[in-house]
């Protein structure tokens, strides 16, 4: 589950169940948070009760002192890193939106010629997959087109 939310039902299980003297693999270290006081707060919270953590991908075994230290290194690295994605994808969507791009869904205003068109194709017999096909909407859309035009 995502690291960035702070209900995650896993990580609070695992803590609920670890016991002295237990392992906790993870598979990689920032899997255990999104910041780095977050996972140095579970490292210490998981050293304290008297269970190793082991980080199958980084190599590292907490039990040993050069352990949590790269621990603390590699924690930091990964938020720079998170960081450093947030900041470029902000940058990227400020130069499109610059640009003239436009996020989200696009809107189509009900326009009184496709609403004829979507009539007139209804009697003729099309269906209504084909009606919304030829005019570029969701079959909802037309729907919505039609009833509101009814109303």
């Amino acid at each position: 589950m995502s690291g960035a939310k702070d209900d995650r039902p896993g990580l609070a299980a695992i803590m609920d169940y670890v016991r002295d003297g237990d392992t906790v693999v993870v598979w990689k270290l920032d899997r255990l948070g999104r910041n780095t006081l977050h996972i140095l707060e579970t490292v210490k919270a998981l050293t304290d009760r008297g269970v190793t953590l082991i980080s199958t991908t980084d190599g590292i075994d907490s039990s040993t002192a050069a352990g949590r230290m790269v621990i603390g290194v590699l924690a930091s690295m990964a938020e720079f890193e998170r960081e450093l994605v947030k900041e470029r994808t902000a940058l990227k969507r400020e130069a499109s939106r610059a640009n003239g791009t436009r996020f989200g869904r696009r809107t189509k205003v009900a326009d009184p010629a496709h609403i004829a068109t979507a009539r007139r194709m209804k009697a003729d017999g099309h269906t209504a997959r084909d009606v919304a096909k030829y005019l570029g909407v969701s079959r909802a859309t037309l729907y919505r087109y039609l009833a509101d035009e009814a109303a």
